[in-house]
């Protein structure tokens, strides 16, 4: 036996460190994983602390239950490998979705895990799995160069997306309404940014800047429900709007005038869509797609340096819940060193 630590949830609101006995023992397929970093994810682990969690109302989810243990990305070292056990062996560093522990057990098929080379970079390289949900969007949406890509909102995925979209050519127009995601957004290389409000502003905005084209694409990654409709309003006719937060809650739509009539498409980019060779394409899946972002964040194409605001020990984490819950505007990148 040997003790660990770990992040819970026991009930809504509440936040709290735990310190465990935790068996070495391993079953065939499993690895012992002794954690070295681990990145908050702040839009989905703050609406299971917050239990405003779609998941909650779904009797058949099992995951978004209390008590919760948060976390799904994480940098460590296998300490410990099981009978049958080839992939991966004693000593490696690998990326994998162990949640906010000191130590974890893994099935050495999860398809989160992959190796990463001993000189890398681990702070920088635990952005790849946010960096792949940013992803789906921009292999879901339908556009050629220089078509005009708006992104609601410029959080962690919000920022991300952004980037990526520029890298494959499209004008890509930031939407957010907190300055220091803005400055940070500005730092990554996002030229165009409009100030967030009310619809009617933003859109009159986003029409100057265009020179009267409007946008082809509205990206909504923030999961606010009312920035649904929204992104159904400043899009142009004939255009794509992309869900790509994961909405907390639910939304009443005026089909006709903002679907039906424009003539735009809604897609769902939810990160299970990675493993949908029909939707996404044969990309490899969410392995195939991580691994294309370390490649992109090790040659610093994908910027995500700049998007580390805080970096923590295991018993700091309980107050950064608290911050995302009271919407400190700095929080963005939460690094938690286990070692």
């Amino acid at each position: 036996m040997i003790k660990r630590k770990i992040i819970c949830f026991p009930t809504k609101e509440k936040a709290i460190l735990l310190e465990e006995e935790f068996s070495e023992e391993l079953r065939e397929g499993e690895i012992l994983v002794k954690n070295l970093k681990t990145l908050i994810s702040p839009g989905t682990e703050l609406a299971l602390y917050s239990g405003t969690h779609v998941g909650f109302k779904d009797p058949n989810n099992l995951w978004a239950k209390y008590p919760h243990y948060p976390g799904y990305i994480s940098i460590g070292k296998v300490v410990k490998i099981g009978k049958g056990v080839i992939n991966v062996k004693e000593g490696d560093i690998i990326l994998s979705d162990l949640n906010h522990c000191s130590y974890g057990k893994l099935q050495s098929s999860s398809p989160f895990i992959i190796k990463l080379s001993s000189d890398s970079d681990l702070d920088a390289l635990l952005f790849s799995r946010m960096a792949a949900i940013a992803f789906t969007a921009i292999i879901l949406a339908e556009y050629t160069i220089n078509d005009k890509v708006a992104v609601l909102g410029l959080g962690l995925v919000g920022n991300l997306c952004s980037q990526l979209f520029k890298l494959s050519g499209a004008d890509v127009y930031g939407i957010e309404i907190k300055p220091s995601r803005i400055e940070k957004a500005k730092v990554v290389g996002i030229e165009h940014i409009i100030l967030g409000g009310e619809t009617k502003d933003v859109k009159k905005r986003l029409l100057e800047e265009t020179k009267g084209e409007g946008v082809d694409i509205v990206v909504e990654a923030t999961g606010i429900p009312e920035l649904v409709n929204q992104a159904l309003e400043l899009v142009k006719e004939g255009g794509q709007v992309i869900l790509l937060g994961s909405t907390r809650g639910d939304v009443t739509i005026d089909v006709y005038t903002y679907i039906h009539r424009k003539g735009v498409i809604v897609k769902g980019a939810h990160t299970n869509v990675l493993n949908h060779p029909k939707i996404a394409g044969r990309i490899g899946g969410t392995h195939g797609v991580i691994s294309r972002m370390i490649d992109l964040i090790n040659t610093d194409k994908l910027k995500v340096k700049p998007l580390i605001t805080h970096r923590i020990p295991p018993e700091k984490a309980v107050e950064v819940y608290l911050w995302l819950k009271n919407k400190k505007d700095d929080i963005l990148g939460v690094i938690i060193n286990w070692e």
